[in-house]
């Protein structure tokens, strides 16, 4: 199965989020905010919840300058090296 195939990875969770589908098959160079999916804060905070809740990585707890939200690949790069750590 893909990762995004995989109803805990990033890629789902997003999507999940979104509420569209295709949001499950975006390149991981997508960038989250500015330039690209444009995510709201509430919409952020929604993310961060839905990821800690199904990985058990707290996003905004490891990481204070929420520098892994630049891009869908650093957000799922970070879940994938804390998974298990937390």
């Amino acid at each position: 199965m893909s990762p995004a195939g995989d109803p805990g990875s990033v890629p789902a969770i997003l999507a999940e989020v979104l509420g569209d589908p295709a949001a499950a098959g975006l390149p991981a160079d997508t960038p989250l905010l500015s330039g690209g999916l444009g995510l709201d804060s509430v919409t952020v905070v929604r993310l961060l919840a839905a990821i800690r809740e199904r990985s058990g990585v707290d996003v905004a707890d490891l990481d204070l300058d929420l520098d892994a939200l630049n891009t869908l690949g650093t957000l799922t790069a970070f879940v994938a090296a804390h998974r298990g750590t937390a």
